[in-house]
C-alpha cells in the first residue's frame, strides 16, 4: 500500500514539476526521492517492478518509487566489502536473539501474563527486556531484506540505525527506528499536512495513521495517542529551552538529561502498550509501582541510572560528531 501511494503521488508531483529537475550527474538519498523523472518513465512496468520488487515485497525497508527508479538507471556503487560486513553483523544479531530466547523467558512469561506476585524490579524486566525482543524480532527480518537488495545492487534506507536502548529522543527514537517508514511518512502526509507549521496536529494525526497501517486494535490507535502525547513535552521544552540560546550554559545538559529521564519512561510506557503486554498489563506495572515503597524505590533508582545513562549518551553522539556523523537523533 505504501509503494502504490509513493507511485502516484510521485507521478502526481512529476506531472505538476513539483521537486527537482534532472542535472545528468549522480544523485545522493535525498536528491533521488526529490528529483522527478520523464512523465513516460512512470509506465505500468515500472509500477509494477516497484510494488512486486521481491527483495523489498514482504518487509521493507520502503523505498520511494523515484529513488528506486534512479537506482535503476544510475545505479550506486555498492562495496562487496561493506556487504560482506553487513552479512557478518545480520548473523551476530541472529545469534543475539537465539540467545536471549534461549535463556531468557520473558516472552514466554508475558504471553502467560505469568507476572502476578512478582516484584516491581522483576516486571519492569520483563518490560525491557520484552522491548528488546521486539527489537531484534524487527531487526532480523528488515537486515535481511535489505541485505538481499544489496546483494542485488538496490541500496535502500536503513531501518532501527541504533540500538532500542540508545535513544533518549522520542523524536529521535521513531526517526531511527522504522526509519525507512518515518522517511516516507515526512515525505507524503508530514509535509503535505504543513509540517513544523501545524506540528501538533500533524503528529497526532501521522501516528493515528501509524498506529491504524500496524493493525484496527484500540491497543495500538491507544499506543499512537501515546506517542503522540508523550511527544509533546519534548517539543515544548525545545521551543522554551532552545540550544542556540542556553547550550553554553553548565546546568542545560544537566536538564536534558532529566527531561531524558522522563522520556525514556514515556517511550518504554507507550511500547509496552502497543507491542508487548496491552493497557491491562501496564495498569498492573503501574500500580505495583507506585502502590508499594518497594516500587517508588526502585522507581527513583531507575530514573538515576537512566540519568546517568543519558549522559553517556549525549557524549557518545557529541564523539559522533567529532568524526563527522550528523544525525538529527
Amino acid at each position: 500500500m505504501l509503494r502504490l501511494i509513493s507511485f502516484n503521488m510521485d507521478y502526481y508531483w512529476a506531472c505538476n514539476r513539483i521537486g527537482l529537475a534532472d542535472t545528468g550527474r549522480s544523485l545522493e538519498y535525498k536528491e533521488r526521492t526529490t528529483t522527478y523523472h520523464p512523465l513516460e518513465m512512470y509506465s505500468f512496468w515500472n509500477y509494477l517492478a516497484y510494488a512486486l520488487y521481491s527483495p523489498l515485497y514482504i518487509a521493507g525497508p520502503i523505498m520511494t518509487f523515484n529513488d528506486f527508479l534512479w537506482q535503476l538507471r544510475r545505479p550506486t556503487s555498492i562495496p562487496l566489502r561493506s556487504t560482506m560486513g553487513y552479512l557478518v553483523r545480520f548473523l551476530v544479531c541472529i545469534l543475539t536473539m537465539e540467545f536471549v530466547l534461549h535463556f531468557m523467558y520473558v516472552v514466554a512469561i508475558k504471553d502467560t501474563k505469568a507476572w502476578h506476585g512478582y516484584s516491581a524490579a522483576e516486571l519492569s524486566m520483563i518490560g525491557f527486556w520484552n522491548l528488546i525482543v521486539v527489537w531484534l524480532k524487527l531487526l532480523i527480518p528488515w537486515r535481511f531484506f535489505r541485505l538481499w537488495a544489496l546483494l542485488d545492487g538496490v541500496d535502500p534506507p536503513e531501518n532501527m540505525v541504533r540500538c532500542m536502548a540508545n535513544n533518549y529522543s522520542a523524536q529521535g527514537f521513531w526517526r531511527s527506528w522504522h526509519r525507512s517508514y518515518n522517511l516516507w511518512i515526512v515525505r507524503y502526509i508530514y509535509i503535505p499536512l504543513g509540517g513544523t507549521k501545524n506540528v501538533v496536529f500533524t503528529t497526532v494525526l501521522v501516528f493515528t495513521f501509524v498506529a491504524l497501517w500496524h493493525d484496527l486494535s484500540f491497543r495500538l490507535l491507544a499506543w499512537g495517542w501515546l506517542v503522540s502525547l508523550f511527544i509533546l513535552p519534548e517539543l515544548i521544552a525545545q521551543y522554551l529551552l532552545p540550544p542556540s540560546r542556553f547550550g553554553n550554559q553548565w546546568w542545560y545538559r544537566h536538564a536534558c538529561a532529566i527531561g531524558a529521564v522522563f522520556n525514556i519512561l514515556m517511550m518504554m510506557t507507550a511500547n509496552l502498550v502497543g507491542f508487548v503486554i496491552g493497557t491491562e498489563g501496564i495498569s498492573y506495572l503501574l500500580n505495583e509501582l507506585f502502590s508499594t515503597w518497594e516500587g517508588i524505590r526502585f522507581l527513583i533508582g531507575s530514573c538515576v541510572c537512566i540519568f546517568v545513562a543519558s549522559q553517556v549518551m549525549f557524549e557518545y553522539r557529541e564523539e559522533e560528531r567529532r568524526r563527522g556523523i550528523v544525525r538529527r537523533f
